[in-house]
């Protein structure tokens, strides 16, 4: 029998678990996010992703996408390159998001441990100079954000977000239609918080981790277990 187990760094609201037979193009809707993986073409993966709390659910950066970490089978272990990105961006000063027009999102996509990751909060020793802007506010991005405490408010270190869905072209070398993810996990806040320990790829698992927290950022990791 497999078994999952689940460590959190901080105090999360929710986690769920999404099993997924075959990976070449997953779309995944859970706890105020959506992560798409898709296999396009060989050596290419898509992902898009996406906050979905609503303007009046924002409170706090520690909500906010600022990574996401995953393997993929048939990955050769080196050479992947953020080929293209893009996300529409807003600022949010006054309690109130003025949408800023699409852009390059600013993240970046490396090898890190026996997986990869897609961050603009990046854990060593992956650099990325834009950080801490670019993370991904939920919300329409436009209009008022009643809520949003001073580390979204008038930020300047934090502004601009992207906010919408953001999506990202990669060069995974080794990566076909029949490669699988595994080992899905999403980042919250401007600290980078890893998987200190991923296993290597599963054949059917699909793990999909989601929590907000009110101060701080934080990570959930799944281990599958024999």
């Amino acid at each position: 029998m497999r078994r999952f187990v689940v460590v959190a760094c901080f105090v999360a609201f929710a986690v769920v678990l999404f099993l997924s037979p075959a990976a070449r193009a997953d779309q995944i809707t859970f706890q105020n996010t959506v992560v798409g993986l898709t296999v396009t073409s060989n050596n290419t993966v898509t992902v898009t992703i996406q906050n979905n709390l609503t303007n009046a659910q924002v409170q706090s950066v520690a909500q906010n996408i600022s990574a996401l970490y995953f393997q993929v089978t048939g990955y050769t272990g080196s050479g992947v390159l953020l080929s293209s990105s893009s996300g529409q961006t807003t600022d949010i000063y006054g309690g109130t998001g003025t949408l800023q027009g699409v852009t390059s999102t600013g993240w970046v996509a490396s090898n890190i441990g026996s997986g990869l990751t897609l961050c603009v909060v990046c854990a060593s020793p992956v650099q990325n100079q834009t950080a801490p802007e670019m993370t991904i506010v939920g919300g329409t991005g436009y209009g008022a954000y009643a809520n949003a405490n001073s580390s979204i408010s008038s930020n300047g270190p934090h502004n601009p977000f992207l906010v919408g869905t953001a999506s990202f072209t990669l060069y995974v070398p080794g990566v076909t239609a029949d490669s699988t993810f595994s080992n899905v996990v999403v980042q919250f806040g401007t600290s980078a918080t890893p998987p200190t320990q991923v296993p290597e790829p599963g054949s059917i698992a699909l793990l999909l981790s989601t929590a907000a927290t009110i101060f701080g950022g934080m990570v959930i990791r799944f281990r599958k277990l024999s």
